[in-house]
């Protein structure tokens, strides 16, 4: 079960997967999402009949934080941030990253999105399309070449699939990767806080502490919230689910139009077939309808009403100093929706006997 607390406020998440949360624009609408809608409305919610969900127990959760998980964590940042040192005496091997100006070209006219000053491209990475980078392997500082190549047959843009290019290429500068070193110089580069490396430990600890704390945190939630669905009954939730599924997949689709990719593809890249995603979703989907069943019944019987504490709750796990920014990019009701599940998790985790792990 997913983490609680942190959800995306999009009332349809599955369009948040394609496009990633955010406010849509009104013209953006088509008639298929508008019918997606009208029918969401149409179909009545489904029922909950609760079980126990006071006194449930859930296992204490061990947030020790050793001294080799602090070095790991340290050696992965490391690894993740190596040094990058100038070079002008050689020519750019695989592996530089080297510093480009580009401009795209097709039959002879700069293309949407083929231009660009000042880019950091690791040669080897597979960032670009086939041919571009190998193109750059042993070119000099100053160099300026002409790349002609042609964008694969499945690219995204359907403008662009299947099409010779040229690409003007400029090289400011190459720069060799090194590895980092663990030294004052490599913690003052990194971090915002320490100056030393026995102060950068101290730091790495304490953020792994507080991670560890939150995560057991999410762990009794999801605990719970497990026993109480599975000792509550449900009804009318298939044509809710069906309702629902439907408005996700037409704003999905919105978002995946947009970038030439169809649903199939989409999906291939989470190791899914179309009929896999949409099975995926569906499963999804019925959980959180259960999980919104649940924790309004919940409120409901235990008298809660959403105040402005739990908006400011759900604002703080967003980082921001006001809800304001959540309630006009999701509205009001999503806000409240969110303040709500975060006051019964808190509640049934308080109500819960916690037991040894």
């Amino acid at each position: 079960m997913r983490k609680f607390t942190k959800l995306c406020l999009c009332t349809v998440a599955a369009a948040a997967l394609a496009a990633g949360c955010g406010k849509k624009d009104v013209q953006e609408t088509t008639v298929a999402e508008t019918t997606a809608a009208q029918t969401q409305e149409e179909v009545p919610e489904g029922k909950v009949t609760l079980g126990e969900y006071k006194g449930l127990e859930i296992a204490e959760v061990d947030t020790t934080v050793t001294d080799e998980q602090v070095e790991n964590q340290i050696s992965y940042v490391l690894d993740s941030n190596p040094e990058e040192v100038e070079v002008t005496d050689r020519a750019a091997k695989d592996g530089d990253v080297v510093n480009i100006d580009y401009v795209g070209m097709k039959d002879g006219e700069a293309f949407a999105g083929g231009t660009a000053e000042g880019y950091d491209l690791e040669l080897g990475s597979g960032t670009f399309i086939d041919g571009f980078e190998d193109g750059l392997i042993g070119a000099n500082v100053g160099d300026e070449l002409s790349l002609n190549l042609t964008f694969p047959e499945d690219y995204g843009s359907a403008e662009l699939a299947g099409q010779d290019v040229v690409f003007d290429v400029t090289v400011n500068a190459i720069k060799e990767k090194k590895d980092a070193v663990l030294d004052d110089a490599f913690v003052q580069r990194i971090s915002q806080t320490s100056k030393t490396v026995e102060e950068y430990r101290a730091e790495i600890r304490t953020m792994l502490e507080e991670n560890a704390k939150e995560n057991a945190e999410y762990q009794k939630q999801n605990d719970v919230m497990d026993q109480v669905i599975a000792a509550s009954s449900f009804e009318g939730l298939d044509a809710q689910v069906d309702a629902e599924l439907e408005q996700q997949l037409a704003q999905m689709q919105l978002a995946l139009d947009q970038s030439s990719m169809s649903l199939s593809d989409y999906a291939s890249m989470f190791g899914m077939d179309e009929d896999g995603f949409k099975d995926y979703m569906r499963s999804d989907i019925e959980n959180s309808i259960k999980i919104s069943l649940v924790t309004k019944e919940i409120a409901a019987q235990e008298n809660m009403e959403v105040d402005d504490d739990a908006r400011m709750d759900v604002a703080a796990i967003y980082g921001l100093d006001s809800p304001d920014e959540l309630i006009q990019t999701y509205g009001q009701e999503a806000l409240d929706e969110a303040a709500r599940n975060i006051m019964v998790m808190n509640f049934l985790v308080e109500n819960a006997k916690i037991v040894e792990e």
